[in-house]
Order: C-alpha cells, then structure tokens, then sequence
C-alpha cells in the first residue's frame, strides 16, 4: 500500500475554500463605496482577515514538495513538467479571460483582439487572480537555485534569512502603514513569498532526524490560531482599526504558520492512501483545488459584472454564505468536468 502525505491535500482543500471566500468579499468591496456600509465594512474586513491566509498556505505547500532535499528534482524536471503545466494554465485560461476582458470593455468583437489577448497574458493584464500563476512559475524557476543554496547554508543562517526577509517585506510594511512613516524600503514587499516558500523548506526538514510527530505541539498551533483569528476579527469591532495589507499583513503571515504547523503535526505526517483513513478522499478533492481556482472568477463575474447582484444588493448578512456556495460549488463542478478530459488533467490541472 503505497503511503501518501494527506495534510497538504486538507490544507490545499481549505485554502482553495478560503481562496474563493477572499475573492466573493473582494470582488464587492472593490467597486463599492464601502463608506455607505460601515457595518457591512466591518464584517468584510474581519472575513479578509479569516481567509488571507490562504495564499502564504499555497505557497508553503509548493515551498514543502520542492525544496524537499530528499525529493530528487532536476532544472530539467522542473522546466519540462512543473513550468509546463503552469505556462498551459496561463495559455488556455488566462488568454480566454483577457478576451473577455477586452470583449467586455467595447461592448464588441474585433480580430484584432486575438493577437491582443496574448500579449496581455506575456504583460501580465489578464483577470487578476491569474497573479499567482506568475508568482509560482517565478520561484519554479528559481527552486532549482534555491535547493542548491539551502543545502550549503547552516540552519541559523537560513533562520536569520527568513528574520530579515519577515521584518523587511511585512512588518515594517505594517509599521509604515499603521504609524504614517516614511522610511526607505529594506525589502520589496514580494519578498514575502520567499519567506513563505522557503518556511515551506523548513517544515519539510525538521523531520529529518527521524522525529515523531507531537500532537501535543498540533494542539497549541491550534490554540493559537484560533486565538490570533479570534483577535484579528475582534480588532475590525473596536474603535476603527481598518489597516489592511495584503499577503504580507504580519498577523497574516504568523496565522499561516501556525495553521500549517497545526495540520503537519495533529493530522500526522503519513497515512496509507485507501478508503478506510480517508487518504483518497482528500487526495481527489485536492486533485479539483487548481481547477476552482482557474475558473471561480467566471462565476463570481457572472454574478457580479453581468447579473449585477452583490451580497450588498440582497442583504450582505444572510446573502454572503449563499454567494460563496453559489461560486465554489459551480466551480467544483466544472473543475470535475475539466479532470475528465485526459489532455487537462495530465498536463495542466
């Protein structure tokens, strides 16, 4: 029986979830004038805090699989297969969506289009969750580099690195924000997601000596996570605390680690893959989790752009978990149809 990791297919499940809920409370707030809803504010900013976590989560996940020193990666591999399967991505999803884009914007159709819709893919001007996919296929094609890099450098080196490239690309972003200083960037703020990759190095690791997994350690990131979700919802509540950063929020960065601890060490290291444990449930729901991701945003368009109903329009309260459904559960359908077509799922999903 051939054993399988299941804790990154539950967290890839779980970011995918909280990917989509970002997105459905974004999508309102970005073209809405929030002043005239201060109480529906509030609740939108709270939930931003409950699901940014989810990309630095992605990012650990591919940080955990392909700086693993004991995985056998080559440039070669990584150029031929993992690259690949990302420059596909953005070919056959997001070059569609920049006609769209362009067909939305006149109000017409021209041949021209065509051509143009390429290059704002090579421009980086398709639909915006498309970002990420640039993000990834950049530290693909660093990893090769970075694993070279890792395995030469001491533990306290590496450590230190991940202080600088923190306190550089998020807290003192922060600062800067919450005090209104004006102070000479350290680090680009993107530098967060080499922290993030590299961590994802560090989980992989600190195994390598042949500990066990410590529930006891899973249960106090659990602890703590929920305690840090629980203070950063009730700080939207009090006074009027509305900072928001994106994925280098310092709150953020700290609830991703402890969630990616939590489920690396409560939900155990290793289970054998079969019905019994779970294993291949996750592992096919994981296996749908980039598919809803390429295609949520034509639900949350269709709802939003071209429907014109919002949770603000029908009632943000009640309204807001039936647009969340309403976009994922859509989209977890058409990313199954996408996985049954043998070309989509051997190279790109």
């Amino acid at each position: 029986m051939k054993q399988r990791e299941v804790f990154p297919d539950i967290l890839r499940t779980a970011a995918t979830c909280a990917v989509v809920l970002l997105h459905t409370v974004t999508g309102v707030m970005d073209h809405t004038d929030m002043l005239e809803y201060p109480v529906q504010s509030r609740i939108f900013q709270a939930l931003l805090d409950l699901s940014c976590w989810c990309v630095p989560v992605f990012v650990m996940i591919s940080g955990y699989f392909f700086l693993d020193p004991k995985r056998e990666l080559t440039f070669r591999l990584m150029l031929t297969k993992y690259c690949r399967r990302i420059a596909l991505a953005l070919l056959l999803f997001g070059v569609p969506f920049a006609w769209l884009e362009l067909i939305m914007r006149e109000r017409t159709f021209r041949i021209g289009m065509i051509g143009e819709g390429f290059l704002m893919v090579l421009r980086g001007q398709t639909w915006s969750h498309m970002w990420y996919l640039y993000l990834i296929l950049f530290l693909y094609l660093l990893t090769p580099v970075l694993r070279w890099l890792l395995s030469r450098l001491a533990k306290p080196v590496i450590w230190g690195i991940l202080a600088v490239l923190f306190l550089g690309s998020s807290v003192q972003p922060y600062l800067m924000k919450l005090l209104s200083l004006e102070l000479p960037t350290i680090i680009p703020d993107w530098g967060i997601y080499f922290f993030y990759y590299v961590c994802g190095y560090l989980f992989a690791v600190k195994d390598q000596k042949g500990q066990e997994s410590s529930p006891k350690t899973g249960k106090i990131c659990m602890l703590l996570f929920f305690l840090l979700l629980a203070g950063m919802t009730a700080s939207r509540f009090v006074g009027d605390y509305t900072l928001q950063l994106a994925y280098n929020y310092p709150f953020t960065a700290v609830a991703a680690l402890l969630l990616f601890g939590w489920a690396a060490e409560d939900f155990g290291k290793r289970v054998f893959v079969s019905g019994e444990d779970g294993g291949i449930f996750w592992q096919r729901i994981s296996g749908l989790c980039f598919g809803i991701y390429l295609i949520h945003p034509v639900f949350l368009n269709l709802l939003y752009k071209f429907l014109h109903v919002t949770p603000l329009s029908v009632g943000a309260g009640l309204s807001l978990p039936l647009f969340f459904l309403g976009i994922l559960l859509p989209a977890a359908l058409g990313a199954w149809v996408m996985k049954k077509i043998p070309v989509l799922d051997r190279y790109v999903l």
